[in-house]
C-alpha cells in the first residue's frame, strides 16, 4: 500500500497550497475520492471561524450540511469522543462513540444520499496544541477499509500535519504551555514509569507526581497517561 515515498514527498512541498495538492494526490492514487482537513485553533471547537478547512470530492452544501452542520455542529466530532481516542477510526464507528445515536441516523441516511457511507477519521496532533481531523472517504473498494490500510493512512495524515505546523509555525501562539517539570514527568510515564518511579528519580512524593501529571492532563486535554504521552511526543514537548 502506502510507501516510504509517498511520505517522503511531503517534505519536498513548500507552502500549504503545494502539500494539500499532496495530500489529495496520494488520496486518490490509492482510490479515496473524497478527503476532509480541519485544524482550529489550539483549545478551540472546529466551529471556530479560524478553524483551517479543506475538502475535495464533495461539494460546498454537501460538505456544509455533512460536516458543519452535522458531524460537527451535532457533536459527533467532538475532543471526548476523537481526539482522545489517539486512534484511526470508521466514519460507522462513530455511532459507537456519540450518546446522541438518533442524530447520528439521521446523519447517515444524510451522507448515503451523497455517497458517503464509509471512509476513515483520523485525530491529529501537532506542536503547541495544533490538533485537528483528518478524514479519507467514498472508498473504491472495501479492502481500503481494513485496519492495516487505516494505520498507514494514519501515518500519512499524521506526518501531513506535521508538515503543516512546520510550514505555519507562527500560525497560533503557544496558549497553555507544560511547565518544565510536568514535562519531565509525562516523559517519565511515555517510558513506562509509575507514579511512584517518577517520585523516587526526581525527588518527589507520588502525590506530588499526581497533582503535576493532573494539571498536565487539563493543558493537554486529556484524561490519561498513555494520551498524555503520545499527545505530548507528537507536539514535540517532550522526547523519549
Amino acid at each position: 500500500m502506502l510507501t516510504f515515498d509517498d511520505i517522503s514527498q511531503l517534505d519536498q512541498c513548500h507552502s500549504p497550497a503545494k502539500l494539500w495538492q499532496n495530500v489529495l494526490k496520494i488520496a486518490r492514487k490509492y482510490g479515496f475520492r473524497s478527503t476532509i482537513y480541519a485544524c482550529p485553533p489550539p483549545h478551540k471547537k472546529p466551529t471556530h471561524p479560524d478553524t483551517i478547512i479543506r475538502y475535495s470530492g464533495i461539494s460546498d452544501g454537501e460538505f456544509q450540511k455533512f460536516a458543519m452542520e452535522g458531524l460537527i455542529k451535532q457533536g459527533h466530532l467532538t475532543t471526548d469522543n476523537s481526539l482522545l481516542k489517539v486512534g484511526a477510526f470508521r466514519w460507522s464507528d462513530i455511532g459507537n462513540l456519540t450518546e446522541q445515536s438518533q442524530s447520528f441516523e439521521d446523519l447517515k441516511q444524510d451522507a448515503n444520499k451523497i455517497a458517503i457511507d464509509e471512509g476513515w477519521i483520523f485525530p491529529l496532533f501537532g506542536p503547541q496544541s495544533r490538533n485537528g481531523l483528518a478524514s479519507y472517504g467514498k472508498p473504491k473498494n472495501q479492502a481500503l477499509m481494513d485496519q492495516k490500510t487505516g494505520s498507514q493512512f494514519f501515518t500519512f495524515a499524521q506526518m501531513a500535519h506535521l508538515r503543516l505546523c512546520q510550514l505555519t509555525p507562527d500560525l497560533y501562539k503557544i496558549d497553555k504551555p507544560l511547565s518544565k517539570r510536568e514535562m519531565q514527568i509525562i516523559a517519565w510515564a511515555a517510558k513506562g514509569k509509575s507514579n511512584s518511579e517518577i517520585g523516587v528519580i526526581l525527588g518527589l512524593s507520588a502525590s506530588s507526581i499526581d497533582s503535576y501529571m493532573r494539571r498536565a492532563f487539563v493543558k493537554l486535554e486529556v484524561h490519561d497517561r498513555t494520551s498524555a504521552s503520545v499527545k505530548a511526543i507528537s507536539m514535540d514537548l517532550v522526547r523519549t
